[in-house]
């Protein structure tokens, strides 16, 4: 098999297939395009988790495993709480990065208003970098809006706060510094390691009203188009997008084409689809809040899940893992 998150066949054929029936008490559990699971405490109050793996990150890889979880989370709409983390590290390192990911994911915690209940720090031999999971929890309130995928509807608009790839970008700029330096001078290439500071949902996701909202997926791994093809198999709706409409950094593009990695197809943490009926609320409120988004399709009644470009059609197809991974795995 390929390394990296497995693919949606592989997935529905060796695990959605074997879970057992959800209990009474899950409100959602795992399905294609739910980024989060949620469980009824006392038939008001709802416990809402989500995970989230980085392995193919060498500095920082507790930054990206944070955020990723807990926009997650945020799609949502609700503000995680409490994290816990699983540190499988390279035996081969010192204890002092052990020390930095504790100190970062800590100021993380605090700088968000969030505890840190504690996890499991391990050796492997067998690792050549890190692998961090980040267990993240939150609190939905009764008068808080559940988005499901179930409400997405054809006809909806479908629209995308943040631009493709900037996690991409960050975590190369930060790791592989050295060789886009031959091509790329430094000043530019501090615009592309700026953008780790854009990788939060919660301030979109603070600025919508969510009754406006219908659903919400956080584009990460595999990227807009994987994350594109997850809400409308989730939904079971077709999907037509505007390529040129979906927001990209010129740092991103310089730094995707250095590597022969597709922008659309790889880590775009800090971006996030938006569902609605709504679109002209939703736009307005973030407008007004200094968040640029964008409408960049709907979705449509059809089976086909198309990407426009001009004249020209992509038809979009189950992801098969990230682009990224052809880098970390050389």
């Amino acid at each position: 098999m390929k390394a990296g998150k497995i693919t949606e066949v592989q997935q529905k054929r060796s695990v959605l297939k074997y879970l057992p029936p959800q209990g009474l008490c899950v409100i959602q559990g795992a399905g294609i395009g739910q980024d989060y699971s949620a469980i009824s405490l006392d038939g008001e109050s709802q416990l809402v988790t989500a995970m989230a793996t980085v392995s193919c990150g060498e500095k920082e890889t507790e930054t990206f495993a944070f955020w990723k979880a807990c926009n997650k989370l945020e799609t949502s709409g609700v503000k995680p709480v409490a994290i816990m983390v699983n540190e499988m590290l390279p035996a081969r390192g010192k204890e002092d990065r052990i020390k930095e990911m504790t100190k970062n994911l800590s100021a993380l915690c605090v700088a968000n208003h969030m505890e840190y209940l504690g996890g499991h720090t391990e050796l492997l031999e067998t690792l050549r970098s890190p692998v961090i999971t980040v267990i993240v929890y939150g609190i939905r309130k009764p008068d808080t809006p559940e988005l499901s995928i179930g409400r997405v509807e054809a006809g909806q608009s479908i629209l995308m706060a943040g631009t493709a790839a900037i996690e991409a970008t960050a975590m190369l700029a930060l790791d592989r510094w050295d060789e886009l330096n031959t091509r790329y001078a430094a000043g530019y290439l501090e615009g592309a390691l700026a953008l780790k500071k854009q990788l939060s949902l919660h301030p979109v996701v603070s600025a919508l009203q969510l009754e406006d909202v219908t659903y919400m997926h956080d584009i990460s791994t595999g990227g807009v188009f994987a994350a594109l093809w997850e809400l409308g198999e989730g939904a079971g709706c077709g999907l037509e997008v505007h390529l040129k409409e979906i927001p990209i950094y010129q740092e991103t593009i310089e730094v995707c084409e250095f590597f022969d990695v597709n922008p659309y197809m790889t880590f775009s943490g800090g971006s996030v689809l938006i569902v609605t009926a709504k679109a002209e609320n939703v736009l307005n409120r973030l407008q007004q809040s200094g968040i640029s988004a964008r409408m960049i399709g709907q979705t449509t009644s059809q089976n086909d899940r198309i990407v426009l470009n001009d004249d020209d059609v992509r038809y979009l197809t189950p992801p098969k893992g990230d682009d990224l991974y052809k880098i970390y795995r050389n």
